[in-house]
């Protein structure tokens, strides 16, 4: 792409020499027109490059993490460690941390993606909305929970400097709905559909949009609980998981990538244990348990306290039928 872009500003600049260069160079006898024409070879493509440079919005620094090595484009896993030591060596800036903060998001690494969208309001002094926004999303990700905890005041606190934030929107509703506040949940998704949106969040929108207006119409009460799914959860040996490692509890739809469908996260966890996801730990909007027949379930008690697996977890996965009853995993140990 940049090999692209370089080639037609070459062309472009030829193209001017064209227009100036002929009427000089017939006139070339004479000094002045000489002179003329040597300047505008050196100075026409010098200043149009400054130019542009002094002008353009464009991330130079990053532009060699667009393209893999054969052309094509790279996976976000593999932007990340070039990304990461450019970081390094130049760690004030803010759009590099921001575009890594958003891959560490990509890839489910959720505690890393806030840790970086903080460098980006340290640099900003707090101000980069988007940023702000992006790190109670990466919370809220990593534990649903905290939807109305912490991330969602950081949602509220985006809000207030920017009332019509896409994401601030939805997921200030999402709050406020699940709050019992369905009035402002459903102001915050009309003025959220009042923007661009693609048709795929606007179908998802307007679904909430009409559960929400079936629910206030009834004067039913939000289901915290609806869904459930049982779980009975034992430690194989040696059953001695270190100080402070945290369980998370993954609902997928099977086949189905992307970010998990619910999530729970315990902490101080004790085996055996009896936990329950619900509708209440849904992470992708428009999807509930209710709605599944079955369900990939992965439990992980991870040594470290991140999402990412890592050396010294237990883990078990299963599968959950809806009318089952209890679903029964042994978590074991992961060298």
């Amino acid at each position: 792409m940049l090999a692209g872009f370089a080639a037609v500003c070459a062309v472009l600049a030829l193209a001017a020499l064209a227009c100036v260069a002929p009427p000089l160079w017939r006139d070339r006898g004479r000094p002045a027109s000489t002179a003329a024409l040597t300047a505008s070879c050196l100075l026409i493509p010098v200043l149009a490059a400054l130019t542009y440079l002094q002008s353009s919005n464009y991330e130079w620094a990053h532009a060699g993490l667009e393209a893999g090595g054969n052309g094509s484009p790279p996976r976000v896993e593999e932007l990340i460690g070039p990304l990461r030591e450019r970081l390094e060596a130049s760690p004030e800036d803010p759009g590099g941390w921001m575009l890594l903060a958003v891959s560490y998001t990509q890839v489910e690494r959720y505690s890393e993606a806030a840790l970086a969208f903080d460098r980006v309001l340290e640099l900003t002094g707090g101000r980069d909305i988007d940023a702000l926004v992006g790190k109670a999303e990466a919370l809220i990700l990593e534990n649903p929970q905290r939807l109305l905890e912490d991330a969602g005041e950081i949602i509220e606190q985006a809000l207030l400097a920017d009332p019509s934030n896409p994401k601030g929107l939805w997921y200030g509703g999402l709050r406020a709905s699940a709050t019992g506040q369905d009035a402002l949940a459903e102001q915050r998704w009309r003025t959220m559909l009042q923007g661009p949106v693609t048709p795929q969040v606007r179908t998802i929108v307007e679904s909430e949009l009409n559960r929400l207006g079936a629910r206030m119409e009834t004067g039913e009460a939000a289901p915290a609980e609806a869904g459930n799914v049982g779980l009975r959860l034992s430690l194989g040996p040696p059953a001695s998981p270190p100080p402070g490692a945290v369980l998370f509890i993954v609902a997928r739809v099977p086949g189905q990538a992307g970010p998990p469908l619910a999530a729970k996260r315990v902490d101080g966890a004790r085996f055996p244990l009896e936990a329950r996801l619900s509708d209440a730990d849904a992470m992708l909007p428009g999807a509930r348990i209710s709605d599944q027949s079955e369900l990939a379930i992965t439990a992980r008690l991870s040594a470290s306290g991140q999402t990412a697996r890592g050396a010294g977890d237990y883990e078990a996965q299963g599968a959950w039928r809806a009318g089952q009853g209890t679903l029964e995993l042994q978590l074991t140990h992961q060298p």
